[in-house]
């Protein structure tokens, strides 16, 4: 869930088992390609942040892993970012490497609270707020995806500087809601928050329900729904023992007539997608459990070799 709440924006992000994986090696600056390609500019800039205290040093991360749907809301460029930068930090040998990825993700855009380990309520904009609220919860969701794109950092952007009294308390009792089932294990609270949520956003300008999915919600045993703010990504949340077949919804959501793409593209053609929620973080795996598949350089500032190499005094 996302909204605007104790005088920020904050986010309560919904992990699922779906993972991107990368290895990074510190490297001489020369050696370094500064070339990359559009898709990971910024997982280049990212690496760059952490590099600002090496200079003369470089960084090369391989990434690969799960085949994330990009501007759709499943936070791929969070994901890329997390698993580079966490090989990157544990490569440079930093002291706090989950806070060093933080700090760095969130200095090139916004960022999930998927980096964090466990179930936290978080300022995915500026970090100022950072709160574990306790494990995930036994959640399984039914992801659907709706067709088109959005542009995270340029929703964001255009977020209103003015909010109505009504959604500012939709909100606040969203967040109060959604942390207090996670306290008690409450299933149906964290359900009925994410749906209060949901609905808030139509105040950020986002589109409205399909028609059809709170009937299909109601008729599968859901107890609530969940939607990427800022992507065309829903889901259906549902206790992990009682969660229906993915084509037993999907057939549901056809006869309501609600239009969807395939969730996972990469790997399946299937149009609703079950996922387990799990708690966020990195996860260090063995070398031979993570096949990678394309590089990213990132250089750090010029290593100063004498006092005639370093700048003038102001």
């Amino acid at each position: 869930m996302q909204g605007f709440h104790r005088g920020r924006w904050l986010q309560i992000a919904a992990p699922v088992e779906l993972y991107r994986t990368a290895r990074a090696e510190v490297a001489p600056r020369d050696g370094a390609d500064p070339g990359t390609s559009s898709r990971y500019a910024k997982v280049q800039l990212g690496l760059g942040m952490l590099l600002r205290g090496f200079p003369g040093r470089a960084l090369r991360a391989t990434l690969g892993g799960d085949e994330i749907p990009r501007g759709v809301g499943f936070g791929s460029s969070t994901a890329d970012l997390g698993a580079a930068l966490r090989a990157a930090a544990d490569a440079l040998d930093l002291p706090e490497p989950c806070d060093a990825v933080v700090r760095a993700a969130l200095q090139v855009e916004p960022t999930s609270g998927s980096l964090i380990p466990g179930i936290v309520l978080f300022d995915h904009r500026k970090g100022t707020i950072r709160e574990p609220l306790g494990p995930p919860p036994p959640l399984n969701i039914l992801c659907i995806r709706l067709p088109g794109e959005v542009d995270t950092v340029a929703f964001n952007r255009r977020l209103p500087a003015r909010l109505p009294g009504h959604a500012l308390r939709a909100w606040d009792g969203a967040f109060r809601l959604c942390a207090d089932g996670i306290a008690r294990g409450d299933l149906r609270r964290i359900g009925a928050a994410s749906t209060a949520s949901a609905e808030a956003a139509r105040y950020l300008g986002c589109p409205p329900a399909p028609t059809g999915l709170a009937i299909c919600a109601r008729e599968s045993g859901s107890v609530g729904v969940v939607r990427a703010h800022s992507g065309t990504v829903w889901g259906l949340l549902y206790p992990a023992t009682e969660t229906p077949a993915p084509e037993e919804v999907a057939d549901m959501l056809c006869r309501a007539g609600v239009v969807t793409v395939p969730a996972l593209p990469a790997c399946s053609p299937a149009t609703v997608a079950s996922l387990r929620l799990v708690g966020g973080g990195c996860r260090v795996a063995a070398p031979k459990e993570m096949p990678l598949s394309c590089c990213v350089d990132a250089r750090g500032p010029p290593e100063v070799r004498s006092e005639a190499d370093a700048a003038p005094p102001l």
